[in-house]
């Protein structure tokens, strides 16, 4: 079975992604520019930063530096939830006086996923309830353009029916970008798969949905999330479907 294949079974299969979740980036509302969220996450545990501003309309930085998970939605994805914290210091202009370090205690902070790749995040500090829906926050697109070495893990499925094999294999892969549009060469075993999209980048991972079309004529539609690119490579999640077949499942591609 061809790559085109095996990209198509990841929409229809899209229910059973069990996507781990990884939150660490810079998080905003993009209507309400000048504050926002730092998360760092290793596993099952987030260090949280919000910057934001006081009653007196001065900067405010509070922190959880061990937000656990304690929940998954449907998906897989993490929930987290901790202490907040106000801490103080000494001036970085001096000697540092470990002494004058102390932390409060000032409420508690949930974070949790929704839809599009968003977080939910709700605290109260000193009295104060915020709710607010945020995204990833964008300032630079990753460099593209290169070749690759590729190990891709697809489920695959007919449409309508269960699950029915997975196929692992290794490709030979061109990504390139172009004014936004992104192209995916796929050399692999079984002949030549063209994937073309729109790339659309939310912090550090992006996610692309276009069309495909391989050697001796199989088409269709599909799907790339979780998508980020390092100078050491780029991995992701496919997603694709076909009348006769779809597939889902993670790769990996290391840069030559």
């Amino acid at each position: 079975m061809s790559f085109r294949n095996l990209l198509a079974a990841l929409l229809a299969a899209a229910s059973l992604d069990a996507a781990a979740g990884e939150y660490t980036d810079l998080w905003w509302n993009p209507q309400e520019s000048g504050w926002g969220a730092n998360i760092v996450q290793q596993g099952e545990t987030a260090f949280v930063t919000l910057f934001v501003y006081g009653p007196d309309g001065q900067p405010t930085w509070y922190v959880a530096p061990a937000a656990r998970t304690f929940a998954f939605d449907g998906a897989g994805r993490p929930a987290f939830r901790g202490t907040l914290y106000r801490t103080q210091g000494p001036w970085q202009g001096g000697a540092f006086d470990p002494s004058k370090v102390s932390n409060a205690p000032v409420g508690q902070m949930i974070v949790e996923p929704v839809a599009d790749g968003a977080i939910v995040l709700a605290y109260d500090a000193e009295g104060l309830a915020v709710t607010k829906r945020l995204v990833r926050q964008t300032f630079e697109l990753p460099a593209f353009g290169a070749n690759y070495h590729a190990s891709i893990r697809l489920r695959q499925a007919v449409p309508g029916q269960a699950p029915w094999g997975t196929r692992q294999y290794e490709a030979d892969v061109l990504l390139h970008i172009d004014e936004g549009q992104v192209f995916l060469r796929v050399d692999e075993p079984q002949g030549r798969c063209n994937y073309r999209g729109p790339l659309v980048q939310e912090g550090k991972f992006g996610r692309i949905a276009g069309q495909y079309e391989c050697e001796g004529g199989g088409t269709g539609t599909f799907q790339l999330t979780d998508f980020e690119v390092t100078r050491h490579g780029f991995s992701g999640y496919l997603r694709t479907f076909s009348p006769a077949n779809n597939q889902y499942g993670r790769f990996a591609a290391a840069r030559y």
